[in-house]
């Protein structure tokens, strides 16, 4: 759900300088004229993404409403609202609504914004601005198309309408909070330290261990290698997408992975074989304050996403899965099987590098061939009989 300073269910009542009402599709639809100085703000959970200040919509609007805020109106598309309820005081001039849970703003939340911040510091009784309403109960699935389809300014990120559509929720209950907060389920969340992680990203990672779709110790003959996650994220966002029930055996162990791939990315490089930190493509960051995402650690060199993420998803070997009973967990303390494992990996992963890609990074995430090799080094290099944590999958 988009968050907002006034959240559903919420009664707001406005006055209107002029109103009219329609019976269109089967659909109450009611047109509102009202000064910017009598707007008060509306929830925003009908939205796909929150509006930000620095998006050259706002920009332009804010221009006009301090410049010469009489001709808002014809350089103004409006604000479309769905609404629960409403009730029309004509004599007074003025409008309740009924917010229920997952309504309110569907189009106009940077219009929304611009008149709110603006009226703090000037007068803007000249501007007027059309709200546009529609009164009926919708699911949260029609919400999110008719969201996604009215924000026509720029295109609404696919991520944006998983989000609305309620698809991250059974990942979210999996989360502890100081790793949730990091992740943008939708455009312009605000993120702890400005340090977060796409949802697109973040579904990639996942991908890495779906035990039911790679080669895995539940797939042995398997040998399908998930190196889309780094080169192209946004299809196995599309693939996840069309049937989430697929990845969701994984979804306990997101904590899990999230630690294991800060680990790795400041650890990667101490007691490394020569040569591996010098690479171009290894970038230095000593110098600057280069933090993780979820945890805040250090980095000292930065490794790029075709080394990384194959890296990674080799730890898929340490996956324990049991489909029959539900369970999923590892062999080993994740972060233990990399350390004791990663001189190997990093030694093979170099010379793969040098010698058959030819320092040419994204061939290097395209050959599944890497990803296998490195795969098959945690697999002989993990004890098989050790359990160091199981979860319950969702059935």
């Amino acid at each position: 759900m988009t968050e907002g300073n006034r959240r559903t269910p919420v009664d707001v009542t406005l006055k209107f300088s002029e109103f009219s009402e329609n019976r269109i599709d089967s659909y109450d639809v009611y047109t509102f004229y009202i000064s910017a100085d009598n707007y008060l703000e509306l929830p925003m959970d009908a939205n796909v993404r929150l509006p930000s200040e620095k998006a050259f919509p706002y920009k332009e609007m804010v221009k006009t409403l301090e410049s010469d805020p009489s001709k808002f109106f014809l350089q103004n598309g409006g604000i479309s609202v769905i609404a629960s309820d409403i009730k029309i005081d004509k004599k007074a001039g003025s409008v309740k609504m009924h917010f229920s849970p997952d309504t309110g703003v569907v189009n106009g939340g940077h219009t929304q914004l611009a008149i709110l911040n603006t009226k703090k510091k000037r007068d803007v009784s000249t501007a007027m601005v059309k709200m546009d309403v529609i009164k009926h109960s919708f699911t949260p699935q029609e919400l999110a198309v008719i969201a996604a389809s009215r924000n026509t300014a720029s295109n609404v990120k696919p991520y944006s309408t998983a989000e609305k559509k309620g698809l991250f929720l059974k990942i979210r209950k999996y989360l502890i909070p100081e790793f949730e907060k990091h992740i943008i389920w939708y455009e312009n969340r605000v993120v702890p330290n400005n340090r977060g992680m796409s949802a697109i990203d973040f579904i990639a990672l996942l991908n890495l261990f779906n035990v039911k779709r790679y080669q895995s110790d539940a797939n042995p003959t398997m040998k399908d290698q998930p190196n889309k996650s780094a080169t192209s994220k946004a299809s196995v966002f599309k693939d996840w997408e069309s049937d989430t029930d697929a990845w969701q055996h994984v979804y306990p162990l997101v904590n899990d992975l999230i630690n294991l791939m800060e680990h790795v990315q400041s650890t990667f490089q101490r007691s490394l074989p020569k040569g591996f930190t010098r690479l171009d493509v290894v970038k230095n960051v000593r110098e600057g304050d280069k933090r993780t995402i979820y945890t805040g650690k250090k980095l000292e060199f930065e490794l790029p996403k075709q080394f990384l993420l194959p890296l990674i998803a080799s730890l898929r070997a340490n996956i324990k899965f049991d489909d029959v009973n539900g369970k999923i967990g590892w062999f080993e303390k994740p972060e233990d099987a990399f350390d004791r494992n990663k001189i190997r990996l990093i030694e093979d992963l170099l010379k793969t590098f040098r010698s058959t890609y030819h320092n040419e990074i994204n061939r290097a995430s395209k050959d599944s061939n890497l990803w296998r090799i490195l795969y098959s080094n945690i697999e002989q290099g993990i004890d098989k009989e050790g359990e160091w944590k199981t979860y319950d999958t969702p059935r």
